[in-house]
């Protein structure tokens, strides 16, 4: 049930949209890379796999689609309506808040390892665009954990 005694803080909406951008880029980079697991649709070069325990980028790009693509949009979309689901209660290890509240920190927590994943397996040369994926890692933690948008969610 939506807090309605308190506004909703300006922090909730930039969770918001940095959960939908994310939704909306893991569902296009990991489409890609499960329709065309060589990686050239991304420009991505299998030889980048070569030390790790992946042949092709078809199992990458399934773990792409789900946790950093169709999972943000799940907790977007539970952070605006609030549904009472019961299923992801069971991984809420927030009781007091609304499942939502927690699983966008477990959004926040989940790219962050897919991005050190990445740094730890396919090593130099880095890309800028790890670092500004452990930026938005970062910010989804700061702005789940900011005080309004704690205590909007708090039961």
């Amino acid at each position: 049930m939506e807090n309605q005694s308190l506004p909703k803080p300006f922090a909730l909406y930039l969770l918001l949209l940095l959960l939908l951008a994310l939704g909306a880029g893991g569902i296009y980079g990991g489409f890609l890379l499960t329709d065309d697991p060589t990686g050239q649709s991304l420009q991505m070069p299998i030889a980048a796999l070569e030390h790790t325990p992946f042949r092709n980028f078809l199992i990458p790009g399934i773990i792409l689609l789900f946790f950093n693509g169709v999972l943000p949009l799940v907790i977007a979309y539970g952070l605006i309506v609030q549904p009472a689901w019961k299923w992801p209660e069971w991984f809420n290890i927030y009781s007091n808040r609304h499942w939502a509240w927690t699983f966008s920190l477990y959004a926040g927590i989940i790219l962050a390892i897919w991005i050190n994943v990445q740094l730890l397996i396919l090593g130099p040369p880095y890309s800028p665009l790890q670092a500004i994926f452990s930026l938005w890692a970062t910010l989804l933690i700061v702005f789940t954990m900011w005080p309004g948008v704690m205590r909007y969610y708090e039961r």
